[in-house]
């Protein structure tokens, strides 16, 4: 299984030369198992390399086009908004099956609706691929030989995370998600360690740090503080922050990892935890 980063920024796109190193695109993650089943996890404006990255490859080798699945933690606009400007979208030879879990099939079609005027000029009707809407049935999908099961976020309008298990490993995806909000929870905390138990690599929603948590309780964020905790209590592998504050420099996210690393060699020296960078990559 590969999984790779193109965009790690929450809220909105924050290019600059205080953010050249872990990278100013919004969310977007890449993942491809052995049994070379393509997963895109939220179209933000990160899809753009992305796209342009997969549709050089099928241009060169049109006989390996593959069906996309474009899975979708929520539809705000930092997770959909880089959809207008993927390449294969454009591509006839293209099969795109879109999946928002615990949203309704119906709302799937949001990332399409987008493309409307006065908001944009060009309009889903001239997207040429075959663009499929998928459905959840038991909170669990099976795409090749891979299971994915899903579970509601905590974050205002909901939303889903994603839990792929596959003969290599296991992945999950949870961005957007307060872990302790103030009101009653969709999915309550040691629900999350159950569903998460074991993962090898955890992409986890880490917004903001303790002394922020006056301003933002309640926005449907966590604490970097407590993405550490969970992933010691649910005995994570593999721990990646996620979801940057659009403010958040490289220097800042430099000693965010620093203290991470020290927090979990203390607390849960069998997690390995970094701080997710565009182009990063990592194999399981």
């Amino acid at each position: 299984m590969l999984i790779k980063f193109y965009g790690v920024r929450g809220s909105i796109a924050s290019p600059g030369e205080n953010t050249v190193r872990y990278g100013g695109n919004t969310s977007c993650v890449f993942v491809k198992t052995n049994d070379k089943e393509l997963f895109i996890f939220d179209a933000g404006t990160g899809i753009r390399k992305l796209g342009d990255e997969l549709s050089e490859l099928a241009s060169n080798n049109p006989l390996a086009s593959k069906a996309i699945n474009l899975l979708f933690s929520h539809y705000h606009w930092d997770h959909i908004q880089g959809f207008p400007f993927f390449q294969l979208a454009y591509r006839s030879d293209q099969e795109i099956n879109l999946l928002a879990a615990h949203l309704g099939e119906q709302n799937a079609h949001s990332v399409l609706t987008q493309m409307t005027d006065p908001h944009f000029p060009v309009p889903s009707e001239n997207l040429k691929a075959k663009v499929n809407v998928l459905s959840m049935e038991n909170e669990a999908l099976i795409i090749g030989t891979n299971i994915i099961k899903t579970q509601s976020l905590n974050h205002p309008g909901g939303g889903s995370a994603y839990r792929i298990d596959s003969e290599e490993g296991s992945m999950a995806y949870v961005t957007d998600n307060e872990l302790f909000p103030p009101n009653q929870p969709a999915t309550y905390y040691d629900q999350w360690v159950k569903y998460l138990k074991g993962v090898d690599y955890l992409i986890h929603d880490a917004m903001y740090l303790d002394h922020e948590k006056e301003r933002i309780h309640g926005w449907g964020h966590s604490l970097i503080s407590q993405t550490l905790q969970l992933a010691a209590d649910a005995e994570i592998k593999n721990l990646i922050l996620f979801h940057h504050d659009p403010s958040r420099t490289d220097d800042q996210l430099d000693e965010i990892e620093i203290n991470a690393k020290a927090w979990m060699l203390k607390n849960s020296p069998q997690c390995q935890v970094s701080v997710a960078k565009e182009g990063d990559e990592y194999r399981l």
